[in-house]
């Protein structure tokens, strides 16, 4: 038997494509017109003549109520930007099937068949057939103590609600065990979850999570790849990415998430994909992290560079880049190079700078990362030398010796 069939009208893009050209031949038959107006015009939206023949006033002559040619308009613009569900909220689901002369949608669909594949999904989505499926994931993500960790992920209730069950292995054999309770919202081509917690016995706002799912149907996604923003179990706010992998049943999600080994097409996409923001208050900067004391020293390393690498059998390569004074952003010099990734650190109390570059161009590097004192950096320093490792562009392990010589920004 089927189920009542839902307020609001979903339609497959293929069943809405069918109205879509019902409607326009419906518009040109009522009034006698070979072709039709445009967009604004047709719809009856912003700077339109309300005396032309238009869409929102043929709908207001048969309901009672106000029409919005923009709502109609939005609806057609998310069927040509490939949304694979259109939905009508039930005003407008019953005006447009008044206006075209059915009774109800199932009069449509009698009259429209797309073959037993499209029908099915129409039928599904009009009917809400999935809306008891359930569908079984593990998530995985980088979590506390520095560990890849993974959880039993439920969704339900037609993608409206979701189950997050977090499995913490304890040094003793056993297992913890933390809930999260969430609703899902499809937005465009993401999924927005906000879930709560149980606390002290009351559930509590716990989690943000987006994930990216395209215009797909939702029951076919066997990955998602998202970010998530939450507290960890010592109150410190973290933010990362998760990577939820569909299983074929409850019982398969349960034996995986039991099994220790984390898969490697799971562990090199998660791994250290982690930020930690301490559960501190700084009064002052020198508080906010224990890097903050160095800041005059990341401060002073605005500037322009030159470097030459001393390649053995290769001879000299040279890279020359600035700092900029306002953001820190990293700017090739050399010609024809940039860089796809740029990092920049202070170490060991911020007596030595890590520079580490991904190039693309004319350069012997794909890759490197360089090495010297701060002390450098201090103003009638004269080149003085480094040490480099990396990757050349022919895939050979490389290191060495690199002269710097830097000019700093003057004010």
């Amino acid at each position: 038997m089927k189920k009542q069939e839902v307020d609001a009208l979903p339609l497959t893009a293929a069943y809405f494509e069918l109205l879509l050209e019902e409607l326009y031949a419906k518009f040109k038959e009522n009034h006698k017109l070979k072709e039709l107006p445009k967009s604004m015009q047709f719809f009856g939206y912003g700077n339109y003549n309300i005396e032309s023949p238009n869409l929102k006033s043929d709908l207001e002559q048969i309901g009672s109520d106000f029409i919005n040619g923009k709502y109609l308009y939005d609806k057609v613009r998310d069927y040509h930007k490939g949304k694979p569900v259109i939905k009508l909220n039930r005003y407008y689901k019953a005006i447009v099937l008044l206006y075209l002369g059915y009774e109800s949608i199932d009069h449509f669909l009698n009259k429209n068949t797309l073959g037993d594949v499209n029908e099915k999904k129409q039928l599904d989505l009009l009917y809400d057939a999935t809306a008891n499926q359930t569908y079984y994931y593990v998530n995985y993500y980088f979590g506390e103590d520095n560990l890849i960790l993974k959880g039993e992920t439920v969704i339900s209730n037609n993608w409206k609600k979701v189950k997050h069950t977090y499995v913490y292995p304890q040094e003793d054999g056993s297992i913890e065990t933390h809930y999260n309770f969430g609703n899902i919202i499809r937005r465009e081509d993401t999924l927005h979850i906000n879930s709560k917690t149980l606390l002290d016995g009351k559930l509590v706002e716990g989690a943000s999570e987006i994930y990216y799912v395209g215009h797909n149907d939702l029951a076919s996604l066997k990955f998602l790849i998202g970010t998530y923003c939450t507290f960890d179990n010592y109150t410190n706010t973290v933010a990362g990415e998760a990577i939820w992998e569909k299983c074929a049943s409850k019982e398969d999600m349960e034996e995986r998430v039991k099994d220790p080994k984390i898969p490697s097409y799971i562990a090199m996409e998660v791994r250290n994909k982690r930020i930690v923001n301490k559960s501190i208050v700084p009064t002052q900067f020198l508080e906010i992290s224990n890097h903050s004391p160095y800041a005059s020293i990341y401060e002073s390393l605005t500037g322009t560079y030159e470097f030459n690498f001393i390649i053995d059998g290769v001879g000299v390569e040279r890279l020359k880049f600035k700092i900029s004074p306002n953001n820190y952003k990293m700017i090739p010099l050399t010609e024809n190079v940039y860089f796809e990734k740029d990092n920049l650190k202070l170490l060991n109390k911020g007596s030595v700078v890590h520079f580490s570059f991904d190039f693309a161009g004319i350069i012997a590097f794909d890759q490197v990362h360089m090495y010297f004192k701060t002390y450098f950096l201090k103003p009638g320093s004269e080149i003085q030398n480094g040490a480099f490792s990396g990757i050349d562009n022919e895939n050979r392990l490389v290191n060495g010796e690199v002269s710097i010589q830097f000019k700093a920004d003057v004010f």
